[in-house]
């Protein structure tokens, strides 16, 4: 979505990246500072990409046989170059948590919704139905998509959480199409062995051609506040863990922070010294967000 932007060094100088369509005047200095989480530079100015509000929408609820018949055809739905601009899928746990109304006996619910142009969305719904069925999906109609886009913001605060005694979390990563099944249902399976763990689930929001993300919820009991960080790290070092085994990514959209700071050697390997050596050149007396993505004098 950013097209250009004007950055605020540490050092006080400003540079600026123009708004142009594609350029290949060397590395594309906007993805250094995207996902920077501050610690390059603060951003001073923004263009951002924008898009045409859509003529009309068309969206669709199905209950799937399995975890794996439902990655299996959005899979499908992303190689034949549909782009539904919701691609949801949830577990049965999660299934049973956000659509107690629809008739789902326990299996994977999976949501699309296409939008744009009325002859675009009559076309792309009639081919991603035809995916969805041809793998056993059963259409439960456009409400639950409706009742989803009208309540998708309404999540309960972490404090009214912590209020029940109770420890949660989200983790969200990202995965090839061939591990998808297989890293849900081993970080469901893993996690749920862990004491006081009261639900390990996941739903896929974002889907690409290559791959999509895992978005899992952790509920846990907090007997107390030791027990409780003890058991947060666990179910956070044994996804984390299980995802970079598999060959994926330990951050979709969050970013990496301060928690999931000590794994990014693991998935970075060598080019992590390029990242700090980037952090040391622009900011050498470490001023910027410190503590934040990684220690450059590690």
């Amino acid at each position: 979505m950013l097209l250009g932007c004007e950055v605020a060094l540490p050092g006080g100088s400003l540079i600026r990246i123009p708004s142009v369509p594609r350029s290949s005047t060397g590395p594309d200095l906007r993805q250094l500072f995207l996902g920077s989480e501050g610690t390059l530079g603060v951003f001073t100015e923004l263009t951002f990409r924008i898009h045409p509000a859509a003529q009309t929408q068309l969206g669709s609820c199905y209950t799937m046989p399995s975890l794996k018949a439902g990655v299996e055809a959005l899979r499908l739905m992303l190689r034949a170059g549909w782009r539904p601009a919701v691609t949801r899928l949830y577990d049965g746990t999660e299934a049973g948590r956000n659509f107690a109304h629809v008739d789902h006996d326990g299996k994977p619910v999976l949501l699309l919704l296409s939008e744009g142009t009325r002859a675009r969305v009559e076309t792309e719904a009639v081919e991603i139905a035809k995916i969805t069925q041809a793998l056993g999906g059963r259409d439960n109609g456009s409400e639950p998509v409706h009742s989803w886009l009208e309540h998708r913001n309404n999540v309960p605060e972490f404090t009214d959480i912590l209020a029940q005694g109770l420890v949660a979390d989200t983790i969200e990563v990202a995965i090839p199409w061939d591990r998808v099944t297989q890293l849900w249902e081993q970080v469901v399976e893993r996690v749920s062995k862990i004491e006081d763990i009261i639900a390990m689930s996941g739903h896929v929001s974002h889907c690409y051609t290559q791959g999509a993300n895992i978005y899992f919820t952790l509920v846990g009991v907090k007997r107390d506040y030791a027990r409780a960080l003890q058991l947060y790290d666990a179910v956070w070092k044994e996804t984390l863990s299980t995802t970079h085994e598999l060959g994926g990514t330990i951050a979709h959209h969050h970013g990496i922070g301060r928690v999931r700071k000590d794994w990014m050697a693991k998935e970075m390997g060598a080019a992590i010294e390029v990242h700090r050596a980037i952090k040391q050149a622009l900011d050498p007396c470490g001023i910027m967000n410190p503590g934040a993505l990684i220690d450059s004098g590690r």
